[in-house]
């Protein structure tokens, strides 16, 4: 048989699907992924299991989990397909522009910031995102997210270390942070009972707290003296140095870490150098 009539055979479509279900972890968050039915990827990983002749999932319908041929059989069809992207990038018009997703509040005010002193004359393309992150990294090839202490990256990632998170309460001048009404963000409406359970500290008041969908519009409501808030350091650090906020009990740290996120295997050297320029700011920053 030749290699043409047998790539003509090659379930490409059900493949694909068995890559998102792998990566994503469910059949709900591959079918989003895809643009397509719960029931289309369920079909199609179907005939693949009948092509091959053997399950690559097992369990109830709400709770699939990979055999090991599925854990084989990934482990060669998920690197294909990244190479497959690979080449096609390598195909288009990307030129030097290397694209980084980043968790929302940390690009507005620390990433954008400082690329005034991006020494480089090539592009950057900023996305602003709080998803997990798998292999495909959202389609940027640089992700900067949380990892927190003792975890590790996901399978086909590697993680660059940037800076220790340090998180505390901080008020503007004249605010109790002890008495003040608490102001919280929804991505992280634990903040000031884990700040006051981590430390014995007493932050806030017993008031019903003020509510912001992001921590950007927390620290703006902290600035305007509407309350005290536990944020991250690396947010906050040109309010502390003027002294428009202040940190009345300092900094902590739970050992978590800024990381930027690549896929595993040799970057782009665009991609290397945003790196190392990268690593270079979170140091200063430190």
């Amino acid at each position: 048989m030749s290699s043409a009539h047998k790539y003509r055979h090659l379930p490409l479509t059900a493949l694909r699907a068995f890559d998102a279900v792998m990566r994503l972890g469910s059949m709900t968050r591959a079918a989003d992924q895809l643009g397509v039915t719960h029931g289309a990827i369920s079909r199609q990983i179907n005939t693949l299991q009948d092509d091959l002749g053997y399950r690559l999932f097992d369990g109830p319908r709400n709770a699939r989990r990979p055999t090991p041929e599925a854990t084989r059989l990934w482990a060669e069809v998920g690197p294909a397909f990244e190479r497959l992207a690979a080449v096609l990038s390598a195909g288009t018009d990307l030129g030097s522009r290397v694209q980084v997703s980043c968790l929302s509040t940390l690009a507005g005010r620390w990433l954008i910031p400082r690329l005034a002193r991006w020494p480089h004359g090539w592009e950057i393309e900023i996305t602003e995102s709080y998803a997990d992150l798998d292999r495909s990294l959202g389609g940027a090839e640089v992700a900067i997210r949380m990892l927190n202490a003792g975890a590790e990256p996901s399978a086909g990632l590697v993680a660059v270390p940037l800076m220790v998170n340090h998180y505390g309460p901080v008020a503007a001048p004249g605010v109790d942070a002890a008495a003040a009404r608490r102001l919280i963000s929804r991505s992280h409406r634990q903040a000031i009972d884990d700040w006051n359970a981590r430390t014995a500290l007493r932050v806030g008041s017993d008031a019903p707290p003020m509510l912001f969908d992001h921590q950007q519009t927390m620290i703006e409501a902290c600035l305007a003296g509407l309350g005290v808030c536990v944020t991250q350091q690396a947010l906050i650090e040109p309010e502390l140095s003027s002294a428009r906020l202040l940190s009345p009990f300092g900094f902590e740290t739970d050992g978590a870490v800024f990381a930027a996120f690549r896929r595993e295997g040799t970057p782009r050297a665009e991609t290397r150098r945003l790196l190392a320029w990268l690593q270079a700011q979170a140091a200063q920053s430190t």
